[in-house]
């Protein structure tokens, strides 16, 4: 372990090193390994794929004659596309990326490893992830990269024309329009997408449902969706339909966005104004927000080999010790899985350089799952994105479009379409 530790300790330095080195360094380790553990996964750059095969080097220097060969599948969707085809050749990786929604979906198509038999431990572990993992009383995955949506926002926006950053909605809605007003420009930028609309949803006290059918049109989903609507009718808020955020931040004046905190990186690199980060606005004072969880969790697959298996389970502890989980999240923005991870010297350290991250430790009690249902990827991006969309686009009334999204589940849901 004390080697273990050292290795760890080191992977922060040399993440931002890592985009060129690491690639030959893998193909190294992996060229005459007798056991290569494929971990398919949809991390296309940036930190988050440099830091995993950063983790993934240091695993294999503990290995003789065995790696760990992390393999980008383009993005999340790209991924989940792939392990379809995978599955119907016979030919699976040994690990992948998977949301709970694609669990549910490998689990229905008998792809999944009961991590138990592999003596996959859950010691430490974020509780809430590490119930998310488990089907049927049985673990089926580890969490990863688990994000949570936070508040980004102009400090000297705020500063300049003395308004209180947000705590509340009420307050939220009323910064927005103030501050619209006095800089002549929306200021609240959003996405109009399921992840947006899953926060006001959420914190509005929104559920999708009794568990037994799916809801997305309900009265709170009318209302979280007008609320949107609104605010951009009214100039205090602007639908951003192409690229990141952070990727526009010079094309306007920016206020704030709910976004997640995986961006954070990309938020810090591109902003040129003091850049602000707190939990996002709940109901009431004192309470945040209700934020969507996002990221991914690392699965193991029947279908392979036995050893690559047990080298599996392996990497799985490596990777969640809580000098590991402290070095991810400190290199990507990720809420940390392991809990012991803050306690962390290198993590406390953190927090005093980046006093932004404390945000997304916080807001990690305030969030809540979408619903684990093999169908929710087609559902989330193709229905009720969609209807987001639309509406605030103004191609149809919150009402209208999440009727209409609702019909488009239901007939899902049923088998009536696919």
């Amino acid at each position: 372990m004390k080697k273990l530790a050292i290795i760890s300790l080191t992977l922060l330095a040399g993440v931002a090193a890592a985009q060129s080195s690491n690639a030959d360094t893998l193909k190294a380790q992996c060229r005459d390994a007798k056991v290569v553990a494929e971990l398919w996964h949809g991390f296309q750059g940036g930190a988050p794929k440099d830091t995993l095969e950063s983790l993934a080097v240091a695993f294999n220097k503990t290995l003789k004659g065995a790696c760990v060969q992390p393999i980008s599948q383009g993005s999340y969707r790209d991924l989940s596309t792939k392990l379809k085809a995978a599955f119907a050749s016979g030919k699976v990786p040994t690990m992948a990326q998977a949301f709970e929604n694609n669990m549910a979906l490998y689990l229905e198509a008998g792809q999944l490893e009961d991590l138990a038999t592999l003596g996959v431990k859950t010691n430490y572990l974020e509780k809430t992830f590490v119930r998310a993992n488990t089907f049927d009383g049985k673990l089926y995955g580890i969490p990863f990269n688990k994000s949570v949506q936070v508040m980004y926002y102009n400090k000297d926006l705020f500063s300049k024309h003395g308004v209180k950053v947000p705590t509340t909605l009420a307050q939220f809605e009323k910064a927005a329009r103030d501050l619209s007003k006095k800089a002549g420009s929306p200021v609240f930028w959003y996405q109009p997408d399921a992840s947006t609309f899953g926060y006001f949803y959420f914190t509005m006290g929104g559920t999708y449902g009794d568990g037994k059918k799916l809801v997305v049109n309900d009265a709170t989903a009318v209302k979280a969706l007008e609320l949107l609507v609104d605010l951009t009718k009214d100039g205090a808020a602007k639908a951003i339909t192409n690229g990141y955020i952070n990727n526009q931040l010079g094309s306007g004046t920016f206020g704030m966005a709910i976004d997640t905190s995986a961006g954070m990186k990309y938020w810090e690199s591109g902003a040129k104004f003091n850049l602000g980060m707190t939990t996002t606005p709940g109901l009431k004072a004192g309470y945040p927000g209700s934020s969507v969880i996002q990221g991914t969790n690392l699965v193991v697959f029947k279908g392979a080999p036995k050893a690559e298996k047990d080298l599996a389970a392996r990497f799985l502890a490596f990777a969640e010790t809580p000098r590991n989980s402290a070095v991810f999240a400190m290199a990507t923005g990720y809420v940390p899985s392991n809990t012991l991870a803050s306690r962390q010297p290198a993590f406390q350290d953190f927090l005093k350089s980046s006093p932004n991250y404390s945000a997304v430790l916080k807001q990690a009690r305030y969030a809540d799952f979408e619903p684990r249902l093999e169908q929710w990827e087609q559902i989330r991006f193709d229905v009720l994105g969609k209807a987001v969309a639309e509406a605030v686009l103004g191609k149809a009334t919150p009402k209208a479009a999440l009727d209409r999204a609702q019909k488009q589940v239901d007939d899902l849901m049923s088998g009536r379409t696919r």
